[in-house]
């Protein structure tokens, strides 16, 4: 990870920049999930007091990032197999539609741009960056599918499936799923749009398969 985001926050909005590093964190990788939040050891990291963290906890569980259980605390949130598999029929439902609206005018540079970073990677790439890069290529899709709506929903569905997208490469070469990405900006760039949803629901499968198969092996993940 090039950026670490436990770095003390100096911001006049305290709760939102809290709130922000927080959730950094948790999609990033750095707090997995099932880990719980330690309101103390986080505030001394950031060098803030436990009040702003402790809303920053709230509110992420709003988002389902985070779930709070009575007694016990708050947990980086483990997604049941059900949610999972629900998860990404929804991502993969919405995102086919970002497709639709990104093929009738494509970001021709930004996509060569994309298409030369995943045609750069390798066998000895560490998984890490492809998955940075990954999330970036689509959240540029979502952007610029030029529907705010839509990419604020899929902003959303992607944070709570990158809580354990680290480990759904796990088994599969990063190259394969690497061509993929070549696959479905190859035809975004053609505007073909049969061959664009094509690559694009083949390559949500293979993720999904992934994970599911990580949850599967999760000693503490539920059935539903």
């Amino acid at each position: 990870m090039t950026n670490n985001p436990f770095t003390p926050a100096r911001n006049m909005d305290l709760r939102e920049i809290v709130y922000q590093k927080i959730k950094e964190a948790i999609v990033e990788g750095l707090i997995k999930p099932g880990e719980r939040l330690s309101e103390v050891d986080i505030a001394d990291k950031l060098a803030v007091s436990r009040t702003p963290v402790r809303e920053a906890i709230r509110q992420l569980a709003q988002t389902g990032l985070v779930t709070l259980e009575p007694r016990k605390g708050a947990f980086v949130t483990l997604p049941t197999l059900k949610d999972a598999e629900d998860l990404y029929d929804l991502r993969s439902t919405l995102e086919l539609m970002a497709v639709r609206y990104v093929i009738k005018n494509p970001p021709v540079e930004t996509l060569k741009m994309y298409r030369e970073i995943f045609a750069s990677i390798n066998e000895k790439t560490e998984s890490k960056y492809y998955l940075a890069e990954d999330r970036k290529f689509h959240n540029m899709l979502y952007e610029a599918s030029g529907n705010k709506y839509l990419h604020i929903m899929l902003g959303n569905i992607s944070d709570l499936i990158n809580l354990c997208r680290h480990y759904s490469v796990e088994g599969t070469p990063l190259t394969t799923f690497a061509y993929e990405h070549i696959l479905i900006i190859d035809a975004i760039l053609d505007q073909d749009l049969e061959r664009a949803e094509k690559e694009m629901r083949a390559h949500l499968n293979r993720t999904k398969e992934g994970l599911l198969s990580y949850l599967r092996k999760h000693p503490d993940v539920k059935e539903k």
